[in-house]
């Protein structure tokens, strides 16, 4: 295996080889116990199958081994495993610290799951990303040893049996760790025996009572959440068919919400922000200042890293979820996902195009497409590719007291998981489509019509139209729904 080195500039993964130090330095520490544990660490399921956690955990590793630790630093870890540019500026990108919490979550999974039983152990120590090894301690089953152990009597007082012959008496279970060779007395309480006694001959009685209680104030008790969830209605259970695609043991599930800022840069250029710019940065050096004043306030509000309130609380929302596996939901900003996390991994992806450029990548596999255009000479709104008799061509919002959303569930892009994308023109029809998805009863007919012969769900897009209050969505509704591939 090759290790990334500085002095290339194609940070392409393991596969560069470096002229400032090879191969053979791998294969130097290839039997070392660090090494060895750390691509066990790298090959296992804890990882997710991501090339990138392994990479930074392999990188990071193999510069301790080699005591050159002046090279574990955000920045190089940027440069080399995360292919960023020579000098790039960590505080506006957050990478590395990002994969960092991700990292450090899915080692101590590991260590609690798949490497419960190593002997050697691994963690990197939060506010730095040089790892740190230490030894665990192996529990050893003690030899029997009756010279120090407390022996339990017929009365109610205990002495140490010092006597090296085992008797029947002796295996009995015993109170662990005494005091001292005192005999310990155990004094047997009227109330002890008064309350022993009742219990044996009122438990029926007082065991009625209580069913008779309980049953009296149904009608005035909440259900407890057990008893939700082992009695789901039809509306939940369809939900919870959703959910439960989207949220697996075996898979990350990357929520991903807006970037507003990029919003707010796009309104004030009156420029389109393409998936290609966005993930490679261009976009903030490409805008044209012509002279203006205000140019560079505008460039920092591309760089800026906001989200609204609406996307944080459907992310509240979410993690509430019974279906949800808690190491396995990523929340990520939009600039900082990767292509590859669309690959391998579940998504939510939230807000419109216009806001989060990913998805860009399935709207040529979406009936209904957002579509913005920043003069006003062509309509923004949600397109119908295919309308139908009594269809429009497109959901625009020339009304500003209505609004649209949209809520799409489609394959993600190697067709191994799944993808939610769910947004709207503007706030008020983000949160109109998160308010529907998340309401099981207006879900329920959607669902039951797309689920699949095989139990799953087929993909799916609805159009939802609420009215806009104040920024606010109120009574959300289907206004189109197309089932099955597209």
């Amino acid at each position: 295996m090759q290790i990334l080195e500085p002095l290339p500039k194609s940070a392409t993964g393991l596969d560069t080889p470096s002229s400032n130090t090879g191969v053979s330095d791998v294969h130097a520490h290839a039997d070392d116990p660090r090494w060895q544990l750390a691509r066990r660490i790298a090959a296992s399921g804890s990882l997710g199958r991501s090339r990138l956690l392994a990479d930074f955990l392999l990188y990071v590793v193999d510069r301790h081994i080699r005591d050159r630790t002046d090279e574990i630093t955000e920045q190089q870890i940027g440069i080399l495993v995360f292919g960023r540019a020579e000098g790039y500026d960590a505080n506006d990108d957050n990478i590395v610290r990002s994969y960092a919490r991700n990292l450090r979550k899915r080692i101590d999974e590991y260590f609690a799951l798949e490497g419960k039983d190593e002997p050697l152990r691994l963690e990197i120590p939060r506010g730095g990303y040089a790892p740190s090894f230490s030894t665990q301690a192996v529990a050893v089953q003690p030899a029997h040893d009756n010279r120090i152990t407390p022996q339990l009597g017929s009365s109610a007082d205990a002495t140490l049996n010092t006597s090296p012959q085992h008797s029947e008496e002796s295996l009995k279970p015993r109170p662990l760790n005494p005091l001292s060779d005192a005999s310990i007395s155990i004094p047997t309480t009227r109330w002890y025996a008064v309350g022993t006694a009742t219990l044996r001959k009122y438990g029926v009685v007082l065991s009625l009572c209580i069913g008779l209680v309980l049953g009296a104030s149904y009608k005035v008790l909440r259900p407890l959440p057990f008893l939700k969830r082992a009695f789901p209605s039809p509306s939940e259970a369809a939900s919870a068919t959703l959910w439960s695609q989207l949220f697996s043991n075996d898979r990350d599930t990357f929520i991903v919400p807006s970037d507003d800022g990029l919003v707010i840069m796009q309104r004030l250029t009156e420029r389109p922000v393409p998936l290609t710019s966005y993930v490679n940065g261009s976009y903030r050096a490409n805008i044209k200042t012509d002279g203006d004043p205000g140019a560079p306030e505008i460039l920092k509000l591309g760089a800026r890293r906001y989200t609204s309130v609406v996307d944080l609380d459907f992310v509240a929302h979410l993690a509430q979820l019974d279906e949800v596996v808690p190491a396995r939901m990523m929340v990520r900003y939009a600039r900082d996902l990767r292509m590859e996390d669309l690959r391998s991994s579940n998504a939510i992806l939230i807000g419109s195009t216009e806001a989060n450029p990913w998805i860009e990548l399935f709207q040529p596999h979406m009936p209904l497409r957002f579509s913005f255009h920043a003069g006003k000479d062509q309509p923004s709104g949600i397109v119908n590719m295919h309308p139908r008799s009594g269809e429009k061509d497109i959901y625009g919002t020339p009304d500003p007291s209505h609004t649209y959303g949209l809520i799409a569930y489609l394959p993600n892009l190697t067709s191994t998981g799944h993808v939610l994308i769910v947004g709207g023109l503007n706030t008020a029809g983000t949160e109109a489509a998160t308010t529907f998805l998340l309401t099981p009863s207006l879900m329920m007919p959607t669902l039951q019509r797309a689920k699949a012969a095989h139990g799953g769900l087929q993909p799916f897009v609805l159009l939802v139209g609420a009215a806009n209050v104040a920024a606010n969505a109120s009574a959300p509704q289907v206004i189109l729904e197309r089932i099955g591939p597209s």
